[in-house]
């Protein structure tokens, strides 16, 4: 939590009753409604809830879905993903050109964009981004730190980046410079790569190339609960996994098609109640705009609701298949799970059709088609074979393995984070399918998300619940993470993003080569025997691929979000009453 008092002054005089968690003190302000061209109305707070807790808000180290959807808000990138479209568009950089051979990007920055008035500037005003604060922040992205978890995604593209992040780590104080991104002016930018790479253009809108101020890191220790961007928001209080309010940017660079600057709302305030059920409750008694889980036993009811009466409904549903998917990791360096056929024994006594229609009630779709969610663009197409339900044939693997009947298996524990009622229900499930299918004993643990997060990172969880949703929309997001060269060698290291510490030559040739491939079709073909070679190892459990379910008031206009679960209020706003 951050410890500093922050002295801002702030313009709305009623903004206090905004803050306040009592509806009606909300009700009475009006929102703070002022005229707007056009049927936008600027003012108003949008009260939300996120019910995963967050580890970080700095975007070298955020890992969360969820701190993802809500930074997004407050920071922003050289490019974003146009969400109508799904092609790339410019944001901080106006243009973009990419050399014949495309391996050197060139950006031309914006000039009209400044970082968040903070008090880690001079007078607390925020200052203008410069090229300079594009290149120390790919330079840090490339570093050996704890607060730098996403150092993968760039390090092997970017020309020089290993060899920085290994010069640095052997001596800090010996910084050689980030040869590929250089400063050609105040506004233009070079990033080279070491080969071309499709993908590069798609993982600058990743929350880890997304541009902060190098100031930021005055805040030492607390640097993951603080957040000083670019974005239509800026952060006036953040206590983490309590609550964050974030104030209008006066001073953002966006515009609307009317030419009204840009965000309409006032603030925004993020609560984080972990209990799905108690969100619910307190939506339905008015105290919030938006929830972004809603259990599953309340969908029927709530769609009842409406259609009795939609016109004076006072809330609607969203719903819509997301690029995400929900699994069991199996530690690979462990003795019983580094057995493959333990692993595929494990698969197969898995009904994920059961799962799907009885624990979701039909909110998602069975993972028997690989780990790389269906619903990626370009991928729904191929066929692949996955797991699906044969409990003779897991009975048969698990006796190959040395366990006929179950016998001599030793009891193993499903390790589950807190908050997330539906994730308890299905391996409560699971649970059930393992000992009657195969015989073993099979416990259930429920730890508090940073702890179980950061066990599985460290090696020390056997066998948990994970789940993954896709940062932008390419299959490399999903298959990166069980890349061989991400496990370290020291054991006793954190592996970030290969947690099951997955090693195969087969897979790592599959995607390395599909990093390089520039004929999409061919690409793609690549990544799908990655993801053949996925299922043929049993690297983890693939599940379901989950649909994204949100509750959100009527009186709510222009919310836009995407398959990945992104938010943009920067163009929402609350209709008249």
């Amino acid at each position: 939590m951050l410890k500093s008092k922050f002295t801002i002054l702030f313009i709305f005089i009623l903004l206090p009753i905004l803050f306040s968690c009592n509806s009606s003190e909300s009700e009475s302000s009006d929102r703070m409604r002022r005229p707007i061209k056009g049927d936008a109305i600027y003012g108003g707070l949008l009260r939300m809830n996120i019910s995963d807790e967050i580890r970080s808000i700095f975007p070298h180290n955020m890992v969360d879905a969820s701190a993802h959807s809500l930074m997004n808000q407050v920071y922003e990138g050289l490019v974003q993903i146009d969400k109508e479209t799904q092609a790339i568009s410019p944001a901080l950089a106006e243009r973009f050109e990419v050399s014949a051979d495309g391996k050197l990007y060139t950006f031309h920055l914006r000039e009209d964009v400044f970082f968040h008035d903070d008090k880690i500037f001079e007078n607390g005003k925020g200052r203008q981004m410069k090229a300079m604060d594009v290149v120390t922040c790919f330079e840090k992205l490339c570093e050996p730190s704890p607060y730098n978890q996403m150092y993968a995604f760039v390090i092997d593209i970017i020309k020089g980046g290993r060899v920085h992040y290994e010069s640095v780590q052997t001596n800090p104080e010996g910084n050689n410079g980030l040869f590929g991104v250089r400063e050609i002016s105040d506004f233009v930018v070079e990033i080279e790569l070491e080969y071309p790479a499709p993908t590069f253009i798609t993982i600058l809108t990743h929350p880890c190339c997304w541009i902060f101020p190098a100031e930021i890191y005055k805040y030492g220790e607390e640097i993951n609960n603080w957040c000083i961007g670019t974005g239509p928001f800026k952060a006036r209080t953040v206590k983490m996994n309590e609550v964050m309010i974030f104030e209008r940017n006066p001073a953002y660079w966006q515009e609307d098609d009317l030419g009204n600057s840009l965000p309409y709302l006032d603030a925004v305030r993020c609560n984080f109640i972990p209990s799905d059920r108690q969100q619910l409750s307190e939506f339905l008694g008015g105290n919030l705009d938006l929830i972004l889980r809603v259990p599953f036993e309340n969908i029927a009811g709530l769609e009842e609701r409406i259609k009795s009466d939609p016109e004076n409904s006072p809330f609607r549903i969203i719903t819509q298949q997301g690029l995400r998917v929900e699994y069991y990791g199996f530690q690979h360096r462990n003795d019983l799970f580094g057995d493959e056929k333990v692993r595929k024994a494990i698969n197969f006594a898995i009904d994920r059709e059961f799962l799907v229609n009885e624990v979701l009630l039909g909110y998602g779709v069975p993972a028997t088609k690989g780990f790389v969610p269906p619903s990626m663009p370009g991928f729904d197409k191929i066929e692949k074979e996955g797991f699906t339900f044969k409990p003779e044939l897991a009975r048969q693997l698990l006796s190959e393995a040395g366990y006929e009947g179950g016998d001599g298996f030793p009891v193993i524990t499903i390790q589950l984070n807190d908050g997330n009622q539906t994730a308890i229900e299905v391996a409560t499930a699971v649970q059930e399918m393992l000992t009657e299918n195969l015989g073993i004993t099979v416990e259930l643990s429920v730890l508090p998300r940073d702890k179980h997060y950061d066990q599985i990172e460290m090696g020390h969880v056997n066998f948990w619940r994970d789940g993954w949703i896709a940062d932008y929309p390419d299959p490399e997001n999903f298959l990166k993470l069980f890349h061989g060269k991400l496990v370290p060698q020291d054991s006793q290291k954190a592996s970030y993003l290969n947690t099951v510490r997955f090693k195969n030559a087969k897979f790592d040739e599959y995607f390395e080569s599909s990093l390089r491939e520039t004929d999409a079709k061919v690409r793609m073909e690549l990544f799908h025997k990655a993801d053949q070679e996925i299922i043929n190892h049993a690297a983890v459990a693939p599940l379901y691929y989950e649909k994204w379910i949100w509750l959100v008031g009527s009186d709510v206009q222009n919310l836009e979000s995407n398959n990945m679960g992104e938010l943009d209020l920067s163009r929402v706003y609350f209709k008249k009453l």
